[in-house]
């Protein structure tokens, strides 16, 4: 309680303002008391009527209903939500399950991808390896070859049954019936029959050796097909037959020649081929192992071995189709 004394230390005007609010303050609690007493003995008179009684109980027992409404309310938007939680935790389990699933499968595809990759790079290795191995058995027996190449020029025939196994292209396969005849075939490498080519003959292919402008039967871009009318057969023979005095020295010088035959024929792989057929089967040796990469008319020669050809069957068409050089050499 504020002692209500006058001070020495405030002045009479504030000492007189706290005692009337001292006042005002017991005034209000004995009103205020007044009417808490007054309340409570209405109450204990209203506590004595049995309707009120009765108003009571029955507000209590709505009160009571009501909270067991809203706690009933609350079980089910508490069961709702657990359901929706159920739910959503099934969703984002199902989702993770997914995810899972679809990273195992990217991880297993990117191991696939890896293993296919490094497999592919072991068989390019192991190509590779495969490639350079054939490549330097090829070259040693490239070199073994030319090994018992040059001791058969000399005159030792001790490999000569080697020398002379023929090179199939196409092990295995049917014969080719164009090659087998004239020992040329419009497929070349891409022929889907076997090539036998003699590894030693006494015949040597010179291929497209013998060159004309009235053998060139391809189109002219202003003269068209007739870019050859202007050559006839006259020009051509006599033209061949400058070629031949030519080239039968040089051949000559090798050993007996028994023929030798030029095909006048218009298609690549005929056109101008040169057959050198010589007596004796070294002579043809010596005649390949020189003549092999030398120049004529600024273009290198290729000189490779066939099979001996049966001219007569050969021949197609007309006889004036191939021209006989042996005729002309005899």
């Amino acid at each position: 309680m504020i002692n209500t004394q006058k001070s020495s230390n405030i002045s009479h005007k504030e000492w007189r303002k706290l005692r009337k609010k001292l006042r005002r303050k017991r005034i209000r609690q004995k009103i205020s008391q007044s009417r808490d007493n007054a309340a409570a003995e209405a109450e204990e008179l209203r506590l004595l009527d049995p309707d009120y009684v009765a108003y009571l109980r029955e507000k209590e027992l709505l009160e009571f209903e009501l909270l067991q409404q809203q706690e009933e309310r609350r079980r089910y938007e508490n069961a709702l939500w657990m359901d929706r939680e159920k739910e959503a935790q099934a969703d984002f389990a199902e989702t993770r399950r997914k995810m899972e699933v679809e990273q195992q499968e990217e991880k297993e595809k990117r191991e696939r991808i890896r293993k296919e990759f490094e497999e592919m790079e072991r068989k390019a290795r192991d190509a590779k390896a495969e490639k350079e191995r054939l490549m330097e058995e090829f070259r040693k027996k490239q070199q073994e070859r030319e090994r018992m190449f040059a001791e058969y020029l000399v005159g030792i025939d001790d490999h000569l049954p080697t020398l002379c196994e023929s090179v199939h292209s196409r092990p295995g396969g049917n014969a080719c019936v164009f090659f087998k005849k004239v020992g040329a075939c419009r497929y070349g490498a891409r022929c889907s029959s076997d090539h036998a080519t003699p590894g030693l003959s006494e015949l040597l292919l010179l291929p497209n050796f013998f060159a004309h402008p009235a053998l060139d039967h391809q189109q002219h871009p202003e003269y068209g097909l007739d870019s050859s009318i202007e050559f006839d057969d006259d020009e051509l023979y006599r033209c061949y037959k400058e070629f031949f005095f030519d080239i039968i020295e040089e051949f000559e010088s090798f050993g007996k020649i028994a023929g030798i035959f030029v095909t006048r024929n218009y298609e690549p792989h005929l056109r101008g081929n040169v057959y050198v057929q010589y007596a004796k089967l070294r002579d043809a040796a010596k005649s390949y192992h020189r003549m092999k990469g030398r120049f004529y008319a600024s273009k290198q020669l290729r000189v490779e071995f066939r099979s001996p050809i049966t001219w007569t069957a050969a021949v197609c068409g007309k006889l004036n189709e191939t021209i006989y050089a042996n005729m002309l050499y005899e």
